[in-house]
């Protein structure tokens, strides 16, 4: 039996967009999701730890809860 597994991203990829944060958010925590990654606007695009981008996380997401509740 040959069977193949697709893998699933570990991160999204989208494209540019500029707007209240603060509607983005609550947008991205009605989904469910994770939270989001943003990069200051007049800095460079550079991978890596730095400090021009900023992760806010949404605290009712799974991945937050099981840090809190210690089931990860």
């Amino acid at each position: 039996m040959n069977t193949q597994v697709n893998p699933v991203p570990l991160e999204s990829e989208t494209e540019h967009t500029e707007g209240d944060g603060r509607e983005m958010f609550k947008a991205v925590c009605k989904l469910g999701l994770e939270g989001i990654v943003s990069n200051k606007l007049d800095a460079p695009y550079k991978s890596g730890p730095s400090k021009a981008w900023l992760k806010i996380k949404n605290p009712k997401a799974p991945a937050a809860t099981r840090a809190i509740d210690g089931t990860f």
